[in-house]
């Protein structure tokens, strides 16, 4: 009996999976279709309408997207097309149900959202309204204006269509580019001006002196001026900016462009809430109040002698008509000769140089850069090292002119206390240099000190011995 009992049913299974294989076999899949027949670039406007909100944005025709409600402000272009992009491309997977009798198991008595665009020729597409996700698989239900129909489309529809109000807007401070600027001015809390001018395709320090600029500090911090991004949106109309500490502002920073436009940045105090780290800021000439992150800051409040030129002496190569160099003890003068031709004396004889090795060194003595300037005017060379260098280089000029003096220091400096987590215990080494040309004294590398570390016999030619003749078998 058991045993006819379990024949009936595996027969029975059979036939059920048979017919369910034949069904699905033959059923033709509904074809995707999208929601709204419309490409991204035709819509010039979004409505977003949650239960709590609306967030509305508009483009001209070949413009930028803005947000025109709840506020006024530039939106993020971004996100702006993406979300165009995502309601352009929405389609419909399958049609559950052409006329429902209840809306509420699927979300949509009450939607989560409706989307309505409006193209460049005026035509309001129907909305589409956001429901649940389904509780399988990954779907999401939906529904047109228009029509009662519930349809199902992807579940990534619903969280792309959930936006905020922080979410859409810009989050630049700036809209200069960093070519476009011509003028910096750094304005700190102690009274101190730092202003740079773009002069040609160099840019000079005019306050509080006159000195040439460091071109990769000056364009790094005009790089994180204007790619600044706001961390969080704080007011858009504060009635007082005095709690941010945007009245008397720590640092404020404004950059020119052409036709004498100009913008800044104001930056307060640092944020006191729990968790939170950021530096409050507000655009000079704008009244909303943001936060950016700490490093925004630290990038931008830079001294003088951060943004100097670094270059310890500058000269042209070809000027050179002889240099006196002394390394250590060594001590030897290079001298321009005939031809192109270089020679070398020490201790009353002279040879013939090795001109590449000569001209390589002068190049490294001209392109010679410090790492930073460690003061202006030097107190003293004795801390430095510089009262009896390691290196001292003295150049003359074609007309026996002083062109100028450049000497580098090595020294080795004992730790006076613990050492600082993550520093190497024991002593360590420096290098500084200084030069005629000014009053600066420069921490360098140590591998720029290497290179210039050169004793008299690098400067030598090195002749190949001549190989002695193969004696011919007889």
């Amino acid at each position: 009996m058991r045993f006819r009992n379990t024949i009936i049913v595996l027969v029975l299974a059979a036939l059920v999976g048979a017919y369910a294989y034949y069904s699905a076999y033959n059923q033709k899949p509904e074809v995707a279709q999208k929601v709204l027949n419309i490409q991204p670039s035709d819509i010039a406007k979004i409505e977003l309408k949650y239960p709590d909100r609306e967030i509305e944005l508009e483009r001209p025709k070949g413009g930028d997207w803005k947000m025109v409600k709840p506020i006024g402000a530039d939106a993020d272009q971004t996100t702006a097309n993406n979300l165009a992009r995502a309601i352009a491309d929405a389609t419909v997977t399958k049609t559950l149900d052409e006329t429902p009798t209840d809306l509420s198991p699927f979300g949509l008595a009450k939607p989560a959202t409706v989307v309505t665009v409006t193209t460049y020729d005026g035509k309001q597409l129907p909305g589409i309204e956001v429901g649940k996700t389904t509780p399988i698989g990954f779907s999401a239900y939906i529904k047109t204006t228009e029509k009662p129909a519930i349809m199902l489309t992807s579940s990534a529809f619903p969280a792309g269509m959930n936006k905020t109000v922080d979410q859409l807007r810009s989050r630049d401070l700036m809209t200069f580019k960093v070519d476009d600027i011509t003028k910096v001015i750094i304005n700190k809390d102690n009274g101190q001006t730092i202003e740079i001018d773009r002069d040609g395709d160099k840019w000079r320090i005019v306050k509080p002196g006159n000195y040439l600029a460091d071109p990769t500090q000056v364009r790094q911090l005009l790089s994180t001026l204007v790619n600044a991004k706001v961390a969080d949106f704080i007011g858009d109309a504060p009635s007082s900016v005095t709690q941010y500490g945007l009245e008397k502002p720590h640092l404020t920073v404004t950059v020119y462009g052409k036709g004498a436009a100009s913008e800044s940045l104001l930056f307060g105090f640092k944020q006191s809430e729990q968790g939170k780290d950021g530096i409050y800021v507000r655009r000079g000439e704008r009244t909303p109040v943001y936060t950016v992150h700490q490093w925004v800051v630290g990038s931008l409040d830079r001294s003088v002698l951060d943004l100097r030129d670094k270059t310890v002496f500058s000269f042209q190569s070809s000027d050179v008509d002889s240099a006196a160099v002394k390394v250590g003890s060594d001590q030897f003068t290079l001298k321009r000769s005939a031809g192109g031709k270089w020679d070398i004396t020490q201790g009353g004889k002279t040879v013939e140089a090795d001109v590449a090795v000569v001209e390589r060194f002068l190049d490294e003595l001209r392109d010679l850069k410090g790492v930073s300037i460690v003061a202006d005017p030097m107190p003293s060379p004795v801390p430095f090292g510089l009262d009896q260098p390691a290196i001292a280089v003295t150049l003359m000029g074609k007309d026996g002119k002083n062109i100028g003096t450049v000497k580098l220091s090595k020294i080795t400096v004992k730790p006076t206390g613990a050492p600082e987590p993550g520093s190497a215990a024991g002593p360590r080494t420096e290098y500084y240099a200084d030069s005629s040309a000014g009053t600066a004294v420069y921490s360098i590398s140590d591998f720029s000190f290497s290179q210039l570390n050169k004793p008299s016999a690098v400067f030598h030619t090195r002749s190949e011995a001549t190989p002695a003749a193969t004696p011919q078998k007889k």
